[in-house]
């Protein structure tokens, strides 16, 4: 009898020593999820390219000098309101408006929610982009929230703007 209790004390150790490694493997293999300040440029030209936009608006453009949100991109525009939806405020062709920024970096993509403002007659935008989905290290971009601000340049075919905020990536 004392050497089948023995036998399991020694199953039972050997299965904690087991459950300590799987789990120790299991922790390692994901990266902690960190969040950072980035700063950088974007520059997008628009395009009709496919587009699926309901209200044809699309550009694709390029993120430079932000770190993990370098590389490329990609907006469609899924609605917008003339006067900026404040009709007695502003004249209509200053518009809000709302769409999807797709971003396809080194390490992984990040889908945002985009909602921004446009003076047509100052030339200026700005807006808020939020984390709708991601994957690679951006599989979790938890309280990533970064704007871009800026102006329609090459003789209207596009824009640049400042990029600044916090992205928020596995392994960052």
């Amino acid at each position: 009898m004392r050497h089948v209790s023995k036998f399991f004390v020694g199953i039972l150790a050997l299965g904690g020593l087991l459950g300590t490694a799987v789990s120790v493997m299991s922790t390692s293999a994901t990266p902690p999820v960190t969040c950072r300040p980035v700063h950088g440029t974007i520059h997008s030209v628009f395009t009709t390219l496919n587009c699926t936009s309901p209200i044809g608006l699309c550009t694709a453009g390029t993120i430079t000098d932000a770190g993990p949100l370098d590389g490329s991109t990609t907006f469609t525009a899924l609605a917008a309101a003339p006067s900026a939806g404040l009709s007695t405020q502003e004249p209509p062709e200053n518009l809000s408006y709302s769409g999807q920024l797709t971003i396809l970096a080194s390490h992984g993509t990040l889908i945002t929610r985009d909602l921004g403002v446009l003076d047509a007659a100052h030339l200026a935008f700005t807006e808020i982009d939020r984390p709708a989905s991601g994957s690679g290290v951006f599989a979790n971009p938890g309280n990533s929230v970064f704007f871009i601000s800026g102006s329609i340049v090459d003789s209207g075919q596009g824009f640049q703007g400042d990029l600044t905020g916090t992205v928020c990536a596995s392994g960052n």
